[in-house]
């Protein structure tokens, strides 16, 4: 029977160590794997290799069939105008900025709609270009009858012509365009004109053309520049006259409305900057008079009890009184307080005391009197300096606010009044344009025929291609990679689950390989990869938990036919061989395979002994094997999930430290089915199996989530039917690893189990 205490303790290292699978797969997300990537490219490289060379004969074709076109270019120098029609000064800063914007410009000119225009009237070009529309289609026709039949004959009248809904056509200038190039050559005033066109001859002819026509529209710009400027000034002047005298309006109403006398604003300032200091001196002398007064004050009333100690009269008082005070106490040890006696001496006390409080009084106020009224007469004029100064503060305070509108119509003034006599001296200036007529381009070398076609580049061309194939290729391959859901690696098997890897088993080679074969390979062919593997992981097993090998365990995958029943025939195989008593129970009461492995009866199996239908020794059957005896799941029951959670299940497990070491449980998939989760929570320890490029990692993620909600204890898992010389590098090179020294590993690592077992 399970130990709960070791399963407490499973748990937690299981959940420890998915802990730490975790932190270890947030850090690997944050990395690049290269050499996942490098095998990932080995493993699809013939379909990057198919996608590339079919871009790559499609790029070679398409090439092929294009038509040649031919380039002629025209050099041109466009220097700047040094004479303007309206002479701003523009500081030296801004000319590079305003130089940039000019030759950005002329670019543009030169690729515009009018040039285009132009030399299309020029050349006759328009029946040409209009001449390249593509053909309609051979359907074209009859989609246009079924129209007519739909919709009726319209005539295409003016009225429908122009209607608002109506599309225009594609403009014939813009197909123009479409073959023209402009190339500014860099750090220099020249530009290059280019055209590309089937005939070399119409390619120089329309370049040149092109080069001509852009200085005819250059110099009929310059012309008609002064006249605009003219017309515009000339309006723009008279605006800025009516706003100047409205803004003039405007101010002397306002200092009219809010009484302003605006003198120099100079001295203006300095009056108020001389009122204001003079009020701050004023004060601060004030200020020192009254902290000198009150400071004498003070030394005055705490000088004035020294001086009244040094009084002789004050003197004479107290000693009088201390000589009484000394009598009554005597007299106070033999009379009471209210004797006559006692009362007289109390009245002289008080007597005294009173006359001597009033000559301290007098001697006080005589020294404090005058010193206080100099504080006083100090601290009233500090008051009146300082109610000045405030009111002085907010006299200009209410000034300054009133010059904030006054500020504002002045500068709208002085502002139109610099717009007006600028754009005057613009109107005198307008004239002085001599040199309007001077054109500033010019061109340098004029186009020639081409002696060689521009494109297609065949050679670039099928780079591209080359390239494109093998970066389109490289990304499907990627794209597939990511899409493919099945387990490839032990690595990722790791990460995925989180548990350790008890062991991996390499597939079989050969045409005629059955299920039996791979069951038995423990048993017939000791010496081989198969065996070796399982005798690896056999060792792994007896450290898998804290005491040993488990006494009861579970083996399980997520879906069928991942090598889980084989994996069970070849581990009680392996265990039996190190001495060990194993009965190995085929579990899975819906779909049994191990009686079709072994070749065995399966007329009486686990079902029948849960039924109680027959005993444990008439289900238990010996193998050919030595110290394996099996259990097959007999008749297919119905209800298989209530037969596994009876109590007839626990007399197995009790049989355990009887009749044998271990109990092996071929235990159904975890997917849609809760039998193996049953036993799982019922068993010592569970191990789950996954296959090499077979079982997907969604059905591992979840198989793995409802076994550990049923508390099982996992202590590993078994990557099966791993391709060792595979050629996608998924997997490695086991058979060569297994086979080194076959002849004699199997028996040295039997002795070895033996002796851990014992120890």
């Amino acid at each position: 029977m399970t130990n709960p205490l070791d399963l407490r303790h499973s748990d937690q290292a299981n959940m420890l160590l998915a802990a730490q699978n975790e932190r270890d797969n947030e850090r690997d997300d944050d990395e690049i794997d290269l050499r996942a990537l490098w095998t990932t490219l080995k493993h699809r490289k013939g379909t990057i290799a198919l996608i590339a060379t079919l871009i790559f004969l499609g790029t070679l074709i398409a090439t092929l069939m294009m038509t040649p076109i031919y380039r002629a270019s025209v050099t041109l120098q466009i220097d700047t105008e040094d004479k303007k029609v309206l002479d701003f000064d523009v500081e030296a800063s801004n000319r590079a900025v305003d130089s940039k914007d000019f030759y950005q410009t002329q670019y543009e000119l030169l690729k515009s709609r009018t040039l285009a225009r132009m030399t299309i009237d020029d050349l006759s070009l328009e029946a040409s270009l209009k001449g390249e529309e593509l053909a309609k289609p051979f359907f074209a026709e009859t989609v246009d009858g079924i129209k007519k039949s739909i919709y009726g004959e319209e005539e295409e009248t003016e009225e429908n012509v122009n209607s608002p809904g109506k599309l225009g056509e594609y403009p014939v200038e813009d197909k123009f365009l479409a073959a023209l190039t402009v190339t500014p050559v860099k750090n220099s005033r020249i530009v290059t004109i280019s055209y590309d066109h089937v005939d070399p001859q119409m390619a120089t002819t329309i370049a040149n053309s092109m080069a001509d026509n852009f200085i005819k529209m250059n110099l009929s710009r310059r012309k008609d520049a002064a006249s605009y400027a003219e017309n515009f000034l000339q309006n723009e002047l008279a605006d800025a006259k009516s706003k100047l005298e409205e803004s003039e309006s405007k101010l002397v109403a306002f200092a009219k409305k809010e009484t302003i006398i605006r003198m120099d604003d100079e001295k203006q300032g300095s009056l108020t900057s001389q009122t204001m200091s003079a009020l701050n001196a004023a004060l601060t002398e004030a200020e020192k008079d009254r902290i000198t007064a009150e400071s004498k004050y003070k030394q005055a009333q705490a000088a004035g009890a020294s001086k009244t100690l040094e009084n002789l009269t004050i003197q004479e008082l107290k000693k009088n009184l201390a000589k009484i005070q000394g009598d009554y106490q005597e007299k106070l040890q033999i009379y009471k307080p209210d004797y006559p006696i006692m009362t007289q001496l109390q009245n002289q006390i008080s007597e005294l005391q009173l006359q001597i409080d009033q000559e301290t009084g007098r001697i006080t106020s005589t020294i404090s009197g005058a010193l206080q009224a100099d504080y006083l007469a100090a601290k009233q004029n500090e008051d009146d300096l300082r109610k000045k100064l405030t009111k002085q503060q907010d006299e200009l305070l209410t000034l300054r606010d009133k010059s904030i509108g006054y500020n504002t119509f002045q500068r709208e003034v002085e502002t139109n009044r610099n717009m007006y006599e600028g754009l005057l001296q613009r109107i005198k200036e307008i004239g002085v344009a001599g040199g309007i007529g001077a054109n500033n381009i010019s061109v340098v070398d004029p186009a020639l025929v081409p002696y060689q076609k521009h494109k297609p580049n065949t050679q670039l061309n099928l780079a591209l291609g080359l390239v494109a194939g093998l970066f389109l290729g490289v990304v499907i391959a990627f794209l597939i990679e990511f899409i493919d859901d099945r387990v490839k690696s032990s690595s990722d098997l790791e990460r995925l689950l989180g548990l350790p890897l008890l062991g991996i088993t390499p597939a079989l080679k050969g045409k005629n390989i059955t299920p039996i074969d791979y069951a038995m390979a423990s048993f017939k062919q000791p010496t081989s990869a198969l065996a070796e593997s399982f005798r690896s992981m056999r060792t792994n097993l007896m450290f898998a938990t804290r005491d040993g090998l488990p006494r009861s365990l579970s083996v399980t995958s997520s879906m069928p036919s991942e090598a889980k029943s084989s994996t069970c025939v070849n581990l009680a195989t392996v265990l039996a061989q190190s001495g060990k008593r194993v009965l190995l129970v085929d579990a899975d009461l819906r779909k049994p395979t191990a009686h079709k492995r072994l070749k065995l009866d399966n007329t009486l199996g686990l079902s029948n002994y849960l039924t109680h239908q027959a005993s444990l020794d008439e289900v238990v059957q010996s193998l050919e094997i030595e110290n394996v005896s099996i259990i097959t799941a007999g008749p297919i029951s119905p209800n298989p999930v209530e037969l596994l959670s009876s109590d007839r299940m626990d007399e197995l497990f009790a049989l355990v430290p009887e009749r044998f070491d271990i109990v092996i449980m071929d235990s159904p998939p975890t997917i849609g089915l809760s039998d193996a989760l049953l036993l799982a929570n019922r068993v010592s320890a569970t191990i789950m199996v996954a296959a090499f490029a077979q079982s997907k990692k969604r059905a591992l993620l979840d198989g793995m989530k409802r076994l550990r909600h049923a508390q099982a204890n996992m202590i590993g898992m078994i990557f099966t039917k791993v391709r060792g010389n595979d050629s996608s590098g998924y997997g490695y090179d086991y058979q060569y690893y297994y086979s080194y020294g076959a002849q004699r590993t199997g028996e040295h690592t039997d002795k070895h189990d033996k002796k851990v077992a014992k120890a």
